[in-house]
This record gives C-alpha cells, structure tokens and sequence, in this order.
C-alpha cells in the first residue's frame, strides 16, 4: 500500500512519541506530516488532506477532540479517517467524542505495528467507500445528488451553485497539466472558505474537472457568488507568468488549430433555487443550472448568473 504515497498527519504535542509514530511510516513509505499541537494540526489538514490523521487527545492550543470539531466542518476534510490517542480510560473519551465520526481510538502507549495495521486498514476502507474526488478531497457526484436530494426533501429555501472555470483548456495546454491540477485545488479551497464563512451549512462538492457545485442557503448565494467573482479574479492572474499577466492573454490553437489569443480564467456561476419556482429534482435543477451556466460563459469575465424566473 504505502508504494503509492498515502500520506499520514501525526498530531502530538510530546516529541518524542510524535517522532516514533513518523519514523514508523517513513521506514515504509509513506509520507508524514507532523503537528506539535491542535491549532497547527486544524492548518495542516485543511492544507494537505492527508489520507488519514493520527491525533493525540491531550495537546496545547486545541486538544484532539477541538482540532476534530474543526476539521470537520470543512466538506473537504469531511471523509479523512482519524485515529485518536489517548492514555485515559476508553469509554468515557469515547463518550465525547460520539458526535465526531472518529474511526479508531487507540491507548497508548500504543504498539508501532498495531498503529501501522490500523491506518493501513483505514485507507482501505476509505479507499472502498469513499467517492470524493481524489484532487481535491471534495466529496464527488453520488454525494452531490445526495445532498441536492436531501434539502428538496427537506421544503425549505436553498440554492444550488453550479461553478465551472472560462479557459481552463486553454491554460491546461499552455502551463500544463500540473499547474492546472494547482489551479483546481486552489478554486476549491478558495470556494469552500468563501462559502463557509457565509453559510457554515453549505456543502461544495466536485463534479470533475474544473466544475464545482455548492448547496447553501437561498439568502446567501448572490452575496457568496460575488464574494467569489472577486477573490478569483484577484487569485487568477497569479497562475499566469509574468509575460502573460501584463498582456492579458494567452496565445493557443483553437478546436480548428488556428492561432488564437484567450482571455486570463474567470469563473461562471449559475444559481439555481427555490424561492420564487418549486425545484422537485436533481434533474430539474441541472436543466435549469445548464441553460444558466451557457449564458454566464458567454458573458465576458467572471460572471454570475441567477435565476430569476418563477413558476408560471
């Protein structure tokens, strides 16, 4: 397993045992990331996404249960497997922790090759049931329909944002597909902080590529949609080289092959929601989302186009 790089965050305030715990998954492979408390442990996660945390209970700043309550709010983090460390008696630190979906809880001191057996166990399992997209860490398709399911089920007032990036073929031709894998990431993380500090209920969600989805409430979308027209256009132009930030363009061949000068990314929105028209299903949404997202593309720049139609 550990050929293919799982990395792993080591969260534990006493050196000693933090340093014991990375040295047993370097010596096989895998990637560590360490964190000498919660606060750093909460930044690393939201940063990294490592394939599974090992989190010791008692740490400065934010103890093991603090860090997971926050990195759990977050949709990206939301499918990471945790382990938790603790010398206290099992049931009770169980106990609190019921509402935090953490996978294992283990006693310390506990055994190099117990540990090792546990996270390799646990990204089998993530790996099984897991169907966020492996970029990002957002949660995919399936869980998307899901959530969009859940809130119509629900009757009360929401938007469904459709999110897709303008020229992002053109700029995965020109810088190549590792730069474009790092402007995925970077819309996402920048959509989700954005979101969240709107509506801490929304959910994103990653359809793929460069399309994302967002599922809040319907008094929050235009103001987060504007929040983040102007976050990216500020974020874009630093994906570009010098050369092709003064110029304002990229040279590249068109679908014909001709030579042809394409804009800098931007990002369209559509907004689709319940307010003024009943939304019954995930079909009906993406119909609507489609012809929506169609006119804010053909819009120069970012853009974000809302719904505003009602039932007839």
């Amino acid at each position: 397993m550990a050929e293919m790089k799982f990395k792993i965050l080591v969260a534990e305030d006493n050196q000693i045992i933090r340093e014991s715990i990375a040295e047993a998954f370097i010596k096989r492979g895998y990637e560590v990331l360490t964190a000498p408390n919660g606060k750093i442990a909460v930044h690393t996660a939201l940063n990294y996404h490592p394939d599974v945390i090992i989190m010791d209970y008692h740490m400065p700043v934010l103890n093991g249960f603090e860090a997971v309550a926050e990195i759990r709010k977050y949709p990206s983090c939301t499918n990471i497997p945790i382990i938790i460390l603790t010398s206290d008696e099992e049931k009770d630190t169980k106990l609190e922790g019921l509402s935090l979906d953490i996978d294992e809880y283990l006693t310390k001191p506990a055994d190099e090759d117990e540990i090792v057996a546990r996270v390799q166990l646990l990204i089998k399992r993530s790996m099984q049931k897991i169907d966020s997209n492996p970029l990002t860490k957002l949660p995919g398709n399936p869980s998307i329909q899901k959530k969009i399911e859940e809130v119509i089920a629900k009757q009360e007032k929401f938007a469904v944002m459709y999110l897709d990036l303008n020229n992002f073929k053109v700029y995965n031709d020109v810088y190549g597909f590792k730069e474009g894998d790092n402007v995925i990431k970077q819309t996402a993380k920048l959509i989700e902080t954005v979101s969240l500090n709107y509506d801490f209920s929304s959910f994103l969600g990653h359809i793929g590529g460069d399309d994302f989805i967002c599922i809040c409430k319907a008094e929050s979308a235009e103001e987060i949609a504007k929040q983040i027209i102007m976050e990216f256009n500020f974020l874009a132009p630093s994906f570009y080289n010098e050369t092709d930030r003064q110029k304002g363009f990229v040279s590249a061949k068109d679908r014909s092959g001709d030579m042809k000068d394409f804009a800098l990314l931007s990002i369209a929105i559509a907004i689709v929601h319940n307010t003024s028209r009943v939304l019954s299903s995930y079909g009906q949404i993406s119909a609507i989302a489609s012809e929506l997202k169609h006119y804010a593309k053909s819009q120069k720049g970012s853009f974000a186009a809302i719904d505003r139609r009602g039932d007839n």
